[in-house]
């Protein structure tokens, strides 16, 4: 059964419920907060719950939902292109080099230092994005 949540955030998003948006948006939800996901997770999710969607199909959709506000897209240099659910908070990220691994955080003294820059500057801060690299505990 179709979830009305599912067609809400669509329809909020101003995207029509397709079969397609539908499936990866039940994909994403059974996913914990905070998880990154690439499309070949999504690809592999929709096939083991019985769903074929063409990766074209899931590339397009995924887009659209980043054009939308619905999922973040992140580049990052050691794994490559993953997304996660927009839940609207504040956060960096650190990757490990060695096993991929992402960690979320959120440090106020980060988001201090950052305020402080944009207003030293005296512009306005649109947009920002932090990575840390690092080598995590279970690969050290």
């Amino acid at each position: 059964m179709i979830d009305l949540v599912y067609i809400a955030i669509l329809k909020a998003n101003r995207l029509r419920p397709t079969t397609v948006r539908l499936a990866v948006l039940s994909v994403m939800s059974d996913y914990e907060e905070g998880t990154h996901f690439t499309i070949e997770k999504i690809c592999d999710d929709l096939i083991s719950s019985g769903v074929r969607k063409s990766v074209g199909s899931i590339y397009r959709t995924l887009k659209e939902f980043e054009d939308s506000g619905i999922v973040i897209r992140h580049q990052f240099d050691s794994i490559g292109t993953v997304y996660e659910s927009n839940s609207g908070a504040d956060h960096d990220h650190m990757v490990c080099v060695v096993c991929g691994k992402i960690k979320e955080f959120y440090k106020t003294e980060f988001d201090s230092l950052r305020k402080e820059v944009v207003s030293d500057s005296k512009g306005r801060l649109i947009k920002h994005t932090q990575t840390l690299y690092v080598v995590c505990e279970d690969c050290l």
